[in-house]
Formats: structure tokens, C-alpha cells, sequence
């Protein structure tokens, strides 16, 4: 899990959502903003799953891939955007997506 500081507020998510800076993968959508420290959130909406559980697992799923890649990151901030079948994504996939997503910026 990322620390609460890594996060992002609910009050910077409209220069995320503004910011024309976005990256697609197969499962997710990535917006970029800059920033003084990297700091990451991830958005799960209801047109992916009406359950909260299923939308749940997939923001803890997406929080510890990304974990261990935080330091390498630049200083900005980065909201991912999960779309529809991001649920069945697990494991090394999740990880070896978010890496080539993340490479892009």
C-alpha cells in the first residue's frame, strides 16, 4: 500500500482531470499533471463494477504493483483510471502493465 503522503487529494484531481497529458493501456488510463513529489491515486468508477467490493480489490491490487515502483518515478502526479476487464488482470500481468504504462511518461 502507498503512504497517505504518496497520495493524492480529492482537491488536485481537477488539474489531473484538466491536464491533456494522458497515457492508454489495455486496462487503464493514465493522466499526468505536474508536481513537486510523485504521488499517485487510482480512480475506479461504477461503469467498471457496480460492487464496491470488486472495485475495492482492484485499487488494492493497482496500490501494491505500483509500490515498489514509486521511487522511480518523476515528480509528478499521476492518476490511473481503470476501465472495464481491469478486474480479471492479476498478478505479474497487473505489474508488467502498469510498468509499461508508467514507462511511457
Amino acid at each position: 500500500m502507498i503512504s497517505k503522503n504518496r497520495r493524492i487529494p480529492r482537491e488536485l484531481f481537477k488539474p489531473l482531470l484538466e491536464s491533456r497529458k494522458y497515457f492508454n493501456s489495455a486496462h487503464f488510463s493514465l493522466r499526468i499533471a505536474k508536481a513537486e513529489t510523485p504521488r499517485l491515486t487510482i480512480s475506479v468508477s461504477k461503469k467498471v463494477s457496480k460492487k464496491a467490493v470488486v472495485r475495492n480489490k482492484i485499487r488494492r491490487r493497482v496500490y501494491s504493483a505500483v509500490h515498489n515502483l514509486m521511487p522511480e518515478l518523476s515528480d509528478n502526479l499521476f492518476l490511473l483510471i481503470a476501465k472495464a476487464g481491469s478486474e480479471n488482470i492479476k498478478g505479474q500481468d497487473l505489474k508488467d502493465e502498469l510498468v509499461e504504462l508508467l514507462k511511457k511518461v
